[in-house]
């Protein structure tokens, strides 16, 4: 049953005791870093621009992130207006149960906001999620509606997911077990199954929004044993996956930069491409960037030392992802912000309850500690404590 396990969170490449010194980017050759800074500066675009030309010609846009990176979802945010401008009119998001999604569509066209309601979508979704900036998706789409003449289209986020019976987990799991709680099949299925009815059956285009793990199109990623760095599979079973399946080339997957996990050596994560985009992100004058990886001087680009590159006879980065976006190096990013009215003492036993990880259920009795554990989750500067 471990093919089941849903990939709920990538915190897991808990980097060694920092020693208070950096690790920068590794140099590349001279000839490679003029090659590649020239592409950026000819076909490279804003990163709000590059999004959005992606659905001149393609229908679903994937757009991966890390997970709980402050300036990633403030990205997002201000994607909304600009796919509004822009003919795109829907968001679909990993973050959000597709039950509650009446509840979801009257925020956004109600008269005046409500913080609750889009506390109750993100919790009954992942009690584990407390983070203001997801939430702020749904301020961010309800301020562009009511800015909207009264009969133009209106803008919508469309929740994928659904909520398992996490309730049910046990540290000691069955198949039986395991079928009770993902209920309505794995997350990734089921996530599909949205985007193709809500999407691409009524022919709209959309951009969706989730974890790089779910928005892989044409990438199986490697499935390790954690404790023994075996390989278990190549997962071809991705949202992203199984929507390219369907639609083919009219799906794009997008990654927005973060460490990558490695599963050899001393390192537990690494810079991308053993360091090349950072490398060259620090020549360029923006500092900012979206681009093509296929067909680009990029794609070419291996990382022998990468957890992806495992499984395989040759990885390069045009096997990873269709295009990129670089929004600031590693030493700038933060973690998400937890709210602190997101658990109280009435909802605290639903909360832990619903946690996807059985071991630290009973270690949770107070609100207090249920947030600082997710604070400590959310905690770019511990998970990476010597990337530039």
């Amino acid at each position: 049953m471990k093919r089941l396990l849903p990939l709920v969170l990538l915190s897991v490449f808990l980097g060694a005791g920092f020693s208070g010194q950096t690790r920068p980017p590794a140099g590349i050759s001279e000839g490679l870093k003029n090659e590649l800074l020239a592409y950026l500066k000819t076909k490279g675009m804003s990163p709000e621009g590059y999004v959005v030309s992606k659905f001149k010609d393609h229908d679903i846009v994937f757009l991966g992130e890390h997970h709980f990176i402050k300036h990633d979802v403030e990205f997002v945010q201000s994607l909304i207006p600009v796919l509004y401008r822009n003919g795109i009119t829907d968001l679909g998001i990993e973050f959000g149960c597709y039950e509650l999604q009446a509840e979801a569509d009257a925020l956004l066209a109600a008269e005046a906001y409500d913080e609750n309601v889009a506390r109750r979508l993100i919790f009954k979704w992942g009690s584990y999620w407390p983070y203001v900036e997801y939430m702020g998706l749904y301020k961010k789409a309800w301020e562009l509606n009511r800015s909207l003449p009264r009969n133009a289209p209106k803008f919508r986020i469309v929740s994928l997911d659904y909520r398992p019976r996490w309730d049910m987990l046990r540290e000691t799991m069955s198949p039986d077990i395991w079928r009770a709680v993902l209920f309505e099949g794995t997350r990734d299925s089921h996530m599909a199954r949205i985007v193709m009815k809500e999407f691409v059956r009524k022919g709209k285009k959309a951009l969706v929004y989730a974890g790089q793990y779910h928005a892989f199109t044409k990438f199986h990623a490697p499935v390790f044993d954690r404790e023994t760095k075996k390989l278990i599979r190549l997962n071809n079973e991705a949202m992203g996956n199984l929507v390219y399946r369907e639609i083919h080339g009219r799906a794009f997957n997008i990654c927005l930069h973060y460490p990558w996990p490695t599963v050899d050596g001393p390192k537990v994560y690494d810079y991308p491409l053993d360091g090349a985009i950072d490398r060259v992100m620090k020549e360029l004058e923006t500092g900012r960037a979206g681009f093509d990886v296929a067909g680009s001087p990029f794609g070419r680009l291996g990382d022998r030392d990468a957890e992806y590159a495992r499984g395989r006879k040759r990885f390069a980065f045009s096997d990873f992802c269709d295009g990129y976006v670089f929004l600031r190096p590693f030493g700038e990013y933060e973690g998400c912000t937890v709210d602190p009215l997101f658990i109280t003492k009435e909802n605290l036993a639903e909360a832990v309850a619903y946690l996807p990880n059985a071991s630290i259920k009973k270690k949770i009795l107070t609100v207090s500690q249920f947030l600082a554990k997710m604070k400590w989750d959310a905690d770019f500067k511990r998970l990476y404590p010597d990337l530039e």
